[in-house]
């Protein structure tokens, strides 16, 4: 399995999706290189979310969960650019699903660090080899 911290695939991703965000800022929705810009972002999200979730050892079923829901708002995104239709809901549902992806990968990630040690069985902590005298 690969390491989070050294992946270059996940390293290009978010250097897409920067560089698309970018685009779509500075660009006018009247170009057609809005468009272009929008969808490098849009495929780059799902990316890396692909990568995290199916490369990575340490996959959850939040992450399975958040991976599906991008999968459903990108295929109602399309949808909606086939009929004409207004996307922005839709779009918003796609990034703050990758915003709420990105940060649970970190957390997830982090989380053993905030997590207490369990606590001894009441029988090893009577025993007399415990460190603790009660």
């Amino acid at each position: 399995m690969c390491n989070l911290d050294s992946s270059l695939w996940s390293l290009i991703a978010i250097i897409i999706l920067l560089i698309g965000i970018f685009g779509v800022i500075l660009i006018s929705e009247d170009n057609p290189i809005h468009y272009i810009f929008a969808a490098a972002v849009f495929f780059a999200m799902l990316a890396f979310m692909t990568g995290h979730t199916y490369y990575v050892s340490s996959v959850t079923n939040g992450h399975l969960i958040l991976y599906y829901a991008q999968l459903l708002f990108m295929t109602i995104t399309v949808i909606g650019l086939f009929q004409g239709t207004s996307i922005f809901i839709a779009e918003a549902l796609f990034i703050l699903n990758f915003a709420v992806f990105y940060v649970y990968l970190h957390f997830h990630t982090i989380a053993p660090v905030f997590v207490p040690a369990p606590a001894a069985d009441s029988s090893s902590a009577s025993s007399p080899s415990s460190p603790i005298n009660h």
